[in-house]
């Protein structure tokens, strides 16, 4: 899924052109995935993210991975 040519893929540091960051959670053992934001900077997003780690520790569920990942709004859609 996320790989070392994951950035190259999007350009220089893997955020060419994002129009914000979300915060992506997966559990693999469920396999359920969420994300949250968009947010308008990465220091917000990692912010949101290192909190909601700290409420997955708390719930002793160490092995769900979390991430702060570029946004690319699409289309005349609301909020985009």
């Amino acid at each position: 899924m996320f790989t070392e040519e994951t950035a190259r893929a999007n350009g220089e540091g893997g955020t060419s052109g994002a129009d914000g960051y979300m915060v992506l959670v997966i559990d693999p053992v469920t396999g359920h995935a969420d994300c949250y934001g968009p947010y308008d900077d990465e220091a917000q997003a990692r912010e949101r993210a290192f909190w909601r780690r700290l409420e997955f520790d708390v719930a002793d569920l160490p092995d769900v991975l979390i991430g702060v990942v570029p946004w690319h709004a699409e289309g005349d859609r609301p909020g985009c």
